[in-house]
This record gives C-alpha cells, structure tokens and sequence, in this order.
C-alpha cells in the first residue's frame, strides 16, 4: 500500500517538488514511513592527489547536504509529517536504486531533473535510471 515512501533529493526545485507530493501522500496513508535521502557525490578523482583540498571538498558537500535535509524537515514539519533523513555518498542512482532495495521500500518519489543537467545530458539522468532499474514503484515529480 506504498506506506514506505524514499524520496531523494538534491536541492533542485524538482526535487522539492518531489518532496511535497509525497509529504501529501504520507497525510492520506495511514502509518507511511517517508525517508528522505541526499546523496553526495565522490569527489571528482583530481582531488585525491590533494588530501586537503579533498577534504575541504568533501566538508562543503556536507554542510550543504545538511542544509537541503534541514529543509525537507521543515517542509514535513508544516505538514505535521515526520520523516527521517539519510545522507549516502556515492554514485545517486545506484545508491538510491540499492537503499531501496536494502530497506524494501515500496515506491520512490523523486524530481525529474536535479542539478547535475549537463552531466544528465552525457551519462543519462539519474531519475531515468532510477524508473528502469528500481525493483519497486517509481513517481517521477515535474
């Protein structure tokens, strides 16, 4: 009955967008579970030959994740939602697409496009991957 909701999110508006519907869809599911999760992305590998400026790198990728996950919690609060907040790092398709299955979620709500547009042009879209490789229900939010 889609009571475990994943939401991935990224900062993009779409993602907040994503967000939203499924805050709605917590408020008419009796007992949904809404995790939301961000994903930091490995630093590009020319930082490693910098240990310093690598972990710099890697800081500011956090307290930025910290801040999209802070407002997600507000964004549920308002609503009177409750949801729990995952920070992974890796590649964002493979890592949503395996928490999913990990935590047997039963539908993941997610923006159609992030913030990453030209690497989506090149690689494909994470949201892309995410519907044809995700074992579970997928929405993808405009």
């Amino acid at each position: 009955m889609l009571s475990k909701i994943l939401v991935p999110v990224d900062g993009s508006e779409n993602s907040f967008r994503a967000l939203e519907h499924a805050i709605f869809l917590s408020t008419k599911i009796e007992g949904a579970q809404t995790t939301v999760t961000y994903i930091i992305e490995a630093p590009p590998s020319v930082y490693i030959y910098s240990p310093k400026v690598m972990e710099k790198v890697r800081a500011d990728y956090k307290s930025e994740s910290a801040k999209i996950l802070e407002r997600c919690k507000d964004m549920a609060n308002k609503s009177g939602i409750n949801i729990h907040t995952v920070l992974i790092e890796g590649d964002p398709a493979s890592k949503i697409i395996g928490y999913s299955e990990m935590e047997k979620f039963e539908i993941i709500i997610i923006g159609s496009r992030g913030m990453g547009q030209f690497k989506e042009m090149i690689l494909g879209s994470v949201s892309n991957k995410v519907l044809h490789h995700a074992k579970c229900s997928v929405m993808v939010v405009r």
